[in-house]
């Protein structure tokens, strides 16, 4: 089987794309993790793992390489819906991959597809307005649509771009009057729509949650649901009122408390049933993890899914929030490597579409 890694090509470079555009979601490479992923499979014992950057010129690359499965670690090159264009090019071109198929890539990348999803399936998240400035500035309070959201609630408010990675651009806003020049300065960065939401007080939790066949011990089990993992609680600075970018912090084990099921059951069995409900739910197929936060009652609140979380292989000095409980689980960074590709194969097989690998 021949196997091909694909992160985020630059835009800026010769030949990615014919014409440079605008970047709705804040660019980045992401080809460091594209080599650990690499890196894994031949480990494994594959004999045949290319890498590549996304762009217009990689379906001709992965012709020409006789690639049978692509494995996806790109946010996209540039334009509406990055995130989308990979896997869809893959379906026009008939090539499986490990990834989100490109409706789910859009839900979950667009932070208020998301949570109207939440709303439907009955899943608490934060109250939120989705504001569109290329329609016209936020007038404020006045407009039915912010009483209709957040009723006599004053603030302070969580502004951030639809689409996004990493906190980028996320800010907390004190009050009402400064929303309207947050949300323009977003929008001229983006080109996109804003959200603004409650901001919630209570404790930052995340969980990674992905299908149901895991590689563990050196051996492929199919289980009975969804395996969640890495339950934990977000470890704040006194400064700090949201968790920052991985960009401005790295992530290492003081920024986190990993939640222990017997003396957190209580957070660590929500968590769990969060996590299926949104897998199944939402029909995924592929890792993401969940960022959660509680309000002042302690009630958790479903924040976003990250469709693209970090699988930086983890080291001494930092680590990933994903990857920082699979020893809780008995496997470790490879394994999970593993588990991904094995569910992405396992499901392909269901559905008839990859026996051009036999």
């Amino acid at each position: 089987m021949r196997v091909a890694v694909v992160y985020s090509g630059c835009k800026t470079d010769p030949g990615r794309v014919l014409f440079e555009g605008y970047n709705t979601r804040p660019w980045k490479s992401y080809e460091e993790v594209a080599n650990n992923i690499a890196d894994t499979l031949k480990q494994a014992g594959f004999l045949h793992v290319s890498i590549f950057p996304e762009g217009v010129d990689l379906l001709e690359k992965l012709n020409r390489h006789k690639i049978d499965v692509v494995w996806i670690n790109s946010g996209g090159v540039q334009g509406i819906d990055p995130v989308c264009h990979l896997p869809a090019l893959l379906e026009m071109a008939g090539i499986p991959y490990i990834g989100h198929n490109p409706a789910n890539a859009s839900i979950l990348d667009n932070k208020h597809f998301f949570k109207w999803g939440l709303v439907a399936k009955d899943i608490a998240t934060a109250p939120f307005l989705v504001w569109n400035n290329l329609r016209g500035r936020f007038p404020g309070r006045d407009t039915p649509r912010f009483q209709r959201n957040f009723a006599d609630y004053d603030g302070p408010f969580i502004v951030k771009p639809i689409s996004g990675r990493g906190s980028v651009m996320v800010e907390v806003i004190d009050n009402i009057e400064d929303l309207a020049d947050c949300i323009e300065q977003i929008t001229q960065e983006t080109h996109n729509p804003v959200l603004i939401e409650k901001y919630l007080t209570g404790a930052e939790y995340t969980v990674a949650v992905c299908g149901e066949v895991t590689h563990k011990n050196q051996h492929l089990e199919i289980g009975d649901s969804p395996m969640a993992f890495s339950q934990i609680r977000r470890n704040l600075d006194k400064d700090e009122r949201i968790f920052t970018s991985m960009d401005v912090k790295p992530i290492t084990n003081d920024r986190f408390t990993l939640l222990d099921p017997k003396h957190d059951k209580k957070q660590v069995d929500q968590l769990i049933e969060l996590a299926h409900r949104i897998f199944i739910g939402f029909n995924l197929e592929t890792l993401v993890r969940i960022d959660i936060r509680a309000d002042e009652n302690g009630k958790m609140h479903v924040i976003e899914a990250n469709p693209k979380p970090d699988l930086k292989r983890p080291s001494p000095e930092k680590t990933s929030l994903v990857g920082s409980g699979l020893q809780k689980i008995g496997m470790t960074y490879d394994d999970l490597i593993l588990s991904l590709f094995a569910h992405c194969l396992h499901n392909q097989l269901k559905r008839k579409t990859i026996y051009h690998c036999a």
